[in-house]
């Protein structure tokens, strides 16, 4: 050999040409025909549906965490998980005054832009933005002292609801670690302010995944402060199962990760009716984010304030985490 770079070779190969945006955009959109054709010969959203789902209301406990994560109810409301939620809900929303509207991201923790992140930074933002070691050397240990400051100087509504779940879950629950031992965020606030961009609701999953009894995504939430009208949960009892669930209704099910108000206005039309969860400052709702929710809008100035994580199933035998 000569040691110089080759540009072609025995069988004729040359390099692949950089593709045009004209080209680039006449491929998506024949990806889009292509799976629009296969939703309209085989999709079935209706097969999807588990109308017989249910939300469960009472404690926290294994039995109640058991029936979340094999998908045998819809979602898990505890009442009046925090005896005194208003103290809090008024250190979120002061601080939201100053916090940054994290715009909508297509990766995990997909949320509409109405909603603030206060307390500290959530990790896809900071992995986004560069600042992922200052994240887990920084950022954590201050939104844990800020917010148990806020919580009255002790245990944080946080470190409860991890207490909680490491009682009733038998292999114990904590926050997510990464590969250097380094801990998550447990949670951080969030702060809707009125009135909101979606008026019906952002229709959405954090996690476009198949559901499985054997691991999942999970959301924990504590709510604070609701609006006296509107803000309400609306969840839907629909979840792909395998890839061809999915391929079958990709058209409709790709747009449970899109910001487009076209989209969401075809997910509002193509999907059932949804479940509306009734709920009060204080409650907590664990729930699959790998399923269909949304937010309902309102038209006030008025605040909704809660405290939320993302809670990850890895199987009966392995350890509950929290991150966010």
């Amino acid at each position: 050999s000569s040691g110089g770079a080759r540009t072609g070779g025995p069988t004729g190969f040359e390099p692949p040409k950089k593709m045009s945006l004209a080209s680039r955009a006449a491929r998506q959109q024949g990806i889009a025909t292509f799976f629009a054709e296969l939703e309209r010969r085989y999709g079935d959203l209706a097969k999807l549906a588990e109308p017989s789902l249910r939300v469960e209301r009472g404690p926290l406990s294994r039995g109640a965490l058991e029936r979340l994560f094999s998908h045998e109810s819809l979602a898990l409301v505890v009442p009046g998980f925090l005896a005194s939620p208003e103290p809090l809900a008024d250190a979120l929303e002061r601080a939201a005054a100053t916090a940054r509207n994290w715009s909508v991201t297509s990766g995990r923790g997909l949320e509409s832009s109405d909603v603030q992140a206060v307390g500290g930074t959530p990790y896809n933002v900071a992995v986004g933005g560069g600042d992922a070691e200052r994240y887990f050397s920084e950022d954590v240990a201050a939104a844990r002292a800020w917010l148990r400051d806020a919580c009255g100087g002790g245990a944080s509504t946080l470190d409860l609801l991890r207490a909680e779940l490491d009682d009733h879950w038998p292999h114990g629950c904590s926050a997510a670690r990464d590969e250097k031992g380094r801990p998550h965020h447990a949670g951080l606030g969030r702060v809707m302010a009125g009135p909101t961009r979606w008026a019906d609701g952002f229709v959405h999953v954090d996690e476009l995944a198949p559901c499985s009894p054997a691991k999942g995504h999970f959301s924990a939430n504590v709510y604070l402060r609701l609006p006296e009208a509107g803000g309400d949960l609306e969840l839907w009892p629909l979840a792909f199962k395998s890839r061809w669930q999915f391929y079958a209704n990709a058209h409709t099910l790709s747009k449970l990760v899109d910001i487009d108000e076209a989209a969401q206005q075809e997910l509002r039309a193509r999907l059932p009716p949804p479940v509306v969860v009734p709920l009060a400052p204080g409650d907590l709702v664990l729930l699959s984010v790998q399923r269909p929710h949304a937010v309902r809008g309102w038209r006030t100035s008025c605040v909704r304030a809660s405290l939320q994580s993302f809670l990850n199933f890895g199987g009966a035998g392995e350890r509950l985490t929290l991150e966010a």
